[in-house]
């Protein structure tokens, strides 16, 4: 959703929409799939070239354990607070932010991407490494299928060569 700085009243502007055209690479690599398109209820308010956007969302996704790879459903929800300024004349890459600029995102043209403020925000929400369960044994190191409760489906008594001086030690 794309709103003009132009359209803000005084009084200030309220929307809801909904990023149906949100892909899973569109907000990080573990999101394998989006179940509930992501969606945001906001109040802007501008002050002359200033604009700021304040409400939350919410999102469905299906994420990739990082340890056994598997599906696994993930909901979000959150509050934003976001502020907006108009991109200066340079080059983008080679602009200086101050400390406290940290902060903003920039619009272009007068016109702001709330869509692409809201793909960032879920982006940033999500968990790097996301698990199906705290307790998930992953993949077996030799055959890659899922382990059962720790345990490796495959024997594998082949002691890395790296090691084996320490597996000596072991038996002794």
């Amino acid at each position: 959703m794309k709103v003009e700085v132009n359209d803000i009243q005084p009084e200030g502007l309220t929307v809801s929409f909904t990023d149906g055209a949100a892909a899973p690479g569109d907000l990080g690599p573990q999101v394998e799939a989006i179940t509930e398109p992501p969606r945001a209820e906001l109040r802007l308010e501008r002050l002359d070239e200033l604009v700021t956007a304040q409400g939350s969302y919410a999102a469905g996704l299906v994420l990739s354990c990082s340890r056994c790879l598997g599906p696994m459903p993930f909901s979000l929800e959150g509050e934003v607070d976001w502020s907006f300024r108009p991109l200066p004349g340079e080059a983008p890459d080679e602009q200086h932010l101050a400390g406290e600029e940290m902060d903003l995102s920039f619009y272009r043209d007068g016109v702001i991407d709330l869509a692409q403020a809201l793909r960032d925000e879920l982006g940033l929400a999500l968990p790097m490494a996301p698990l199906c369960r705290t307790d998930c044994p992953g993949l077996c190191p030799v055959c890659g299928k899922p382990l059962q409760e720790g345990r490796a489906c495959c024997a594998s008594d082949n002691v890395d060569p790296r090691w084996a001086k320490l597996a000596q030690l072991k038996k002794e």
